[in-house]
């Protein structure tokens, strides 16, 4: 594999990164997309959906354009075996619980759901959920995908590995050093299962499931927001 595909995803991760934490943080931004909402609901799902083309769509051109390589040869493929869906099944077992007493906490609740917005319709959990999936599997393309598989050969198993666990812990500060250590056991798990299923199925659907069962808890939990089965 070649070295500039381990360049073009660790510039990626960073500056990609650098990237969309300032499009979160912008307040003019936020103005233009949100004027009349000061929840910001168009801003968060818009700073997700430009997650996705940063960590999604860009790192897919240039590394396409510069390598040669199947995107099967970075974990990105359409199989899943029967071997990855038992661990998502496990993972999910193991995650759901855990969320729902951890979205409980004084801590969690003041963070989730990112969308502040006192009434929910059906079609703001739909949109919010399908903006989490396209998000995160970008994200999974990059950091579990591109990242970890061409870094695999370059400098080997365990290296790897704890580069990119570093990389997750570290995406994780701007929420909290209790985020910040917690990613690092689920990283060096999502890591080697990758690595051994060689796909990035399980670290994504892992992923989903992790961030919309603390949102979907968490929204219902919350005593200032309530849930209408509409769709607005």
């Amino acid at each position: 594999m070649h070295p500039i595909t381990f360049t073009i995803a660790a510039l990626c991760s960073t500056f990609g990164y650098v990237v969309y934490m300032y499009l979160g943080s912008s307040e003019k931004l936020k103005q233009y997309i949100s004027p009349n909402d000061e929840n910001n609901t168009g801003h968060i799902l818009f700073q997700r959906l430009a997650g996705a083309f940063i960590f999604g769509i860009i790192p897919i051109i240039f590394i396409s354009s510069t390598c040669e390589c199947n995107m099967s040869n970075f974990g990105i493929t359409w199989v899943i075996s029967t071997e990855s869906i038992l661990w998502i099944i496990g993972l999910s077992f193991l995650i759901i619980p855990l969320n729902f007493f951890n979205s409980k906490k004084p801590d969690n609740l003041a963070m989730y759901p990112q969308i502040r917005k006192q009434e929910w319709s059906t079609g703001l959990v739909i949109a919010s959920a399908l903006s989490w999936v396209t998000y995160l599997l970008a994200y999974e393309m990059l950091f579990r995908g591109f990242l970890l598989f061409s870094s695999l050969e370059l400098i080997g198993y365990w290296p790897a590995i704890l580069l990119n666990t570093g990389i997750y812990s570290l995406a994780h500060y701007p929420k909290g050093n209790k985020e910040t250590f917690g990613s690092i056991p689920l990283g060096l798990i999502l890591c080697i299962l990758t690595l051994k299923t060689g796909t990035i199925w399980i670290a994504f659907i892992t992923h989903v499931v992790l961030a919309l069962s603390n949102e979907w808890f968490s929204l219902k939990l919350h005593d200032s927001i309530n849930f209408k089965k509409v769709v607005k």
